[in-house]
């Protein structure tokens, strides 16, 4: 699934919604007639508005430090599209991982008495279909499947899974430049354990003003996104993006805990790649 809050904003830059992330500021290339080299690292940091999770009432302002690590490998690569074992990769179907991440939500009025939402992170099979690329600016559809987990960074909770089928839309160079502009759209169903950890009211938890509520799987909400990102420098590049999650015919809009139909976050952030390797990717 995709609610994003400032770590998943960051983790989009890198490897890609507070609940979940996956697309890249890309990485500074070497001098064209040398190519990639096989590996980058760095680090990345972003600041992002962002609400406490899909339906919240409340947003905030958080940040992230993260490493970046880049690997071209003949069969295993580690990079914006994610991690690609190349287990299948043709004209029009690839098939690697994807992964997303998001912070915790603690202190929120409207679940004052309740567990507060750990950290969560997620892991999956993804199928990219590229046959629709008949042009430039064409989109591919990302099918992912993710087994969702959450941390207080002691325990990992099981917490269900997301399906999170995607249109997403890349145009690079933009003005003869090293920019690229993306658009993404993304509805995404989660299983009822998930939908539980959200929404939930058990009878021992329910107030005046927040009745008990039995959460069920389905329809979470649909979320679309614009990327911004530009190589400032060989080592150096940087990104702004923007989300609008609606949640408008979600499968527990009756819960007391989703109080907002809607949620819009920002974000920016920095990607700095200074070390590499002296050997060159192969194609």
């Amino acid at each position: 699934m995709r609610h994003r809050n400032g770590l998943a904003l960051v983790t989009a830059a890198l490897i890609g919604t507070g609940a979940l992330a996956n697309d890249p500021a890309p990485a500074a290339p070497p001098p064209a007639e040398s190519g990639p080299p096989l590996w980058e690292a760095g680090l990345a940091t972003g600041l992002g508005h962002v609400p406490d999770y899909p339906g919240a009432d409340r947003s905030r302002t958080r940040g992230a430090l993260l490493p970046v690590f880049i690997y071209r490998g003949p069969v295993l690569r580690i990079d914006g599209g994610g991690i690609r074992g190349r287990l299948l990769d043709t004209a029009n179907w690839e098939f690697d991982l994807s992964a997303t991440a998001a912070f915790n939500a603690t202190n929120n009025e409207l679940r004052q008495g309740m567990p507060a939402l750990d950290y969560l992170f997620g892991v999956g099979p993804q199928w990219v279909y590229k046959g629709l690329q008949s042009r430039s600016g064409s989109p591919t559809l990302h099918l992912k499947l993710r087994a969702i987990m959450s941390t207080d960074l002691k325990h990992i909770d099981a917490r269900g899974f997301s399906i999170d089928p995607e249109l997403r839309w890349r145009l690079v160079g933009l003005g003869g430049t090293p920019t690229a502009l993306s658009f993404s759209i993304q509805p995404t169903w989660a299983s009822q354990k998930l939908q539980s950890y959200f929404y939930q009211v058990d009878p021992s938890e329910a107030t005046a003003t927040r009745p008990a509520y039995s959460a069920r799987a389905g329809y979470l909400g649909t979320e679309a996104a614009v990327t911004l990102s530009h190589q400032s420098a060989r080592n150096l590049s940087w990104f702004a993006t923007a989300r609008f999650m609606s949640l408008q015919g979600a499968a527990n809009t009756a819960s007391p805990l989703l109080r907002d139909r809607s949620n819009f976050s920002i974000g920016a952030g920095l990607v700095w790649t200074p070390w590499h390797s002296a050997t060159v990717a192969a194609n």
